[in-house]
């Protein structure tokens, strides 16, 4: 071993260089790592962070949700936000489906005024629960463009039409096609409480009104009403057929266009041959015509009978001075009269909405003589004691009723008929009579047949 001081210098000089240099190397390979992973680390820190801070806020908002609808149905006019409207369709789509409240076919009557805004017009509908809520009407106001143009009014509504229909509904605007029928031989009120089951909008009070008291340009479209009494509703004239109308329709398009069908059906052969008839010396009038049809209609059931019993009633009719006396005697005149006095002008007169489930033809409980009525305006309607027609049609006659009483077979000489009941069956047939000898016989021959229990 050397002592030269230079020789364990350079020793010593290169050890430390190689201890630099490992040194070097080890710091070197621990900083590579850091540098490649520390970014990655901090990225996956900060999106759990925002993860997180998501998922908080999403519970929090849907906590808040149920406050931020109810604040909506309390005010439905912030539908038409876009903001609003597709939070309500994400949370509560169901709230703005174009579906009825309920099944519920029930006429609810609700007066809109002139002026009433949107809003007041949805909380009243909510309220009678014609909607299911302001929400869901407001909305369909909204869709169909019609904010602020809903027409003031008094419509007859139905929790079973959908909130587009009750908006249409309440702009006048063409709605559902409806088929309706009206019955032969209905009176008015059978005719206003069949309407009532169905999904018109119209209001059955002012329709009642219109055909209870017609304005003078209503009767002038018409030259049937020519000879129409003053002060006569159209009971009879409202002719009975199959229809097709908009569930929208007004009373007055209603009415004429049950009038049109009437005007229609009697042509003018029809109508001359009327004329050829007469009744104390004069030309039958088409209101008289309406008014003998319309109890052939409540008293023929068979149409081969229907001329032979309208010949009856005119044999009475211009012959007053044969043993009937010029009396009608017709029961359907009684029975109308006693449904009259009792549930029309009677002090405690049916509404509207139960004329659907009276029984408007019942039967007599006691002999035609002896009925009475309270009103005196329907004493005429007595035809057992006072002769002549009734002052106005019983009920709506249909095309073969008004076909009978232009045919009217007269010539037979008939002037008594009586239900029939061959081989003990009730078939609404009849037997005629020219006096009231064969007419006794013709009771006793159907009651043999018949026995009363």
């Amino acid at each position: 071993m050397s002592d030269d001081p230079r020789a364990r210098w350079e020793d010593d000089r290169r050890r430390n260089e190689r201890i630099r240099e490992l040194r070097a190397q080890r710091q070197s390979g621990d900083r590579r790592p850091s540098r490649r992973f520390q970014p990655l680390i901090l990225l996956l820190w900060f999106a759990g962070v925002a993860a997180f801070a998501a998922v908080v806020i999403f519970i929090g908002f849907l906590a808040l949700a149920p406050r931020l609808m109810s604040w909506i149905e309390d005010n439905p006019g912030m539908i038409n936000q876009g903001i609003v409207l597709d939070f309500v369709r994400w949370y509560q789509p169901d709230a703005l489906a174009d579906v009825p409240a309920s099944a519920d076919g029930v006429r609810v009557t609700i007066k809109v005024p002139t002026g009433a805004t949107d809003s007041a017009i949805g909380q009243l509908l909510a309220q009678k629960g014609i909607v299911r809520s302001q929400l869901a009407f407001e909305y369909w106001v909204i869709q169909a463009g019609r904010q602020g143009n809903l027409q003031a009014g008094v419509y007859d509504l139905s929790p079973s039409l959908t909130p587009s229909e009750i908006v249409a509904a309440l702009r006048q605007q063409a709605g559902q096609e409806l088929t309706i029928r009206i019955g032969e031989g209905w009176r008015l009120e059978q005719i206003v409480g069949y309407l009532s089951t169905t999904k018109l909008t119209m209001n059955l009070d002012e329709f009642t009104a219109l055909v209870k008291d017609p304005p003078a340009d209503l009767l002038a479209k018409y030259s049937f009403f020519a000879n129409l009494p003053v002060g006569r509703s159209l009971e009879g004239y409202l002719f009975p057929d199959t229809y097709q109308v908009d569930a929208n329709s007004t009373p007055r398009q209603l009415v004429e266009k049950l009038l049109d069908n009437f005007n229609k059906r009697l042509t003018p052969q029809i109508r001359a041959q009327i004329a050829k008839r007469t009744i104390g010396g004069r030309a039958m009038t088409i209101d008289q015509a309406v008014i003998l049809a319309s109890i052939v209609e409540r008293e023929a059931q068979k149409a081969a009978e229907r001329p032979l019993i309208a010949g009856v009633f005119l044999n009475r009719l211009t012959n007053p001075s044969f043993e009937t006396g010029g009396l009608l005697q017709a029961d359907s005149t009684l029975q109308y009269g006693l449904a009259t006095d009792t549930y029309v002008l009677g002090a405690k007169p049916a509404p509207i909405s139960q004329w659907q489930g009276i029984k408007w033809w019942a039967p007599l409980d006691t002999g035609g003589a002896d009925v009475t009525f309270t009103a005196k305006s329907l004493a005429r309607f007595q035809t057992y004691k006072v002769p002549g027609l009734p002052p106005w049609p019983i009920a709506a006659p249909g095309f073969a009723s008004l076909l009978a009483v232009a045919t009217a077979n007269t010539g037979a000489g008939y002037y008594y008929f009586v239900a029939a009941c061959p081989r003990g069956i009730r078939d609404g047939s009849h037997y005629f009579a020219k006096t009231y000898a064969q007419q006794l016989a013709n009771i006793a021959k159907a009651n043999g047949e018949c026995p009363a229990p």
